[in-house]
């Protein structure tokens, strides 16, 4: 390949990465429920083992309103790494939402969607 040629592509790939920046990673954590999932739920029917079943081990505990909650969080992650002169990193969160299921006894009672 030309001396030209390959200095051309090395310029092409430095530009980018010089200007601005490169996501390096993206991490998701929890699992996202969408309202599909829950509309297999019924509240007053539905029990927690039909939950469990049907949406596997909640990312927490808590009372909400009075009831036992069931909290699934979701969120996602996103690493860049900016290369303006300096090296700097930079983390967000880009979404972030859960639902909570709502019980009463073993009966779920209702569910809420957070963001």
């Amino acid at each position: 390949m030309p001396v030209h040629v390959r200095q051309w592509w090395i310029l092409c790939l430095m530009i980018p990465l010089l200007c601005g920046g490169c996501l390096v990673d993206r991490k998701q954590r929890g699992v996202e429920i969408d309202s599909q999932q829950l509309a297999l739920l019924y509240p007053g029917i539905s029990t927690k083992s039909d939950a469990l079943r049907l949406l596997g081990v909640p990312t927490r505990k808590s009372v909400i309103q009075d009831h036992e909650a069931w909290v699934y969080d979701y969120s996602l992650e996103e690493t860049w790494v900016l290369l303006l002169g300096l090296y700097n990193e930079k983390r967000r969160t880009t979404q972030q939402r859960g639902v909570a299921l709502l019980f009463t006894e073993e009966r779920l009672f209702d569910y809420l969607f957070m963001e």
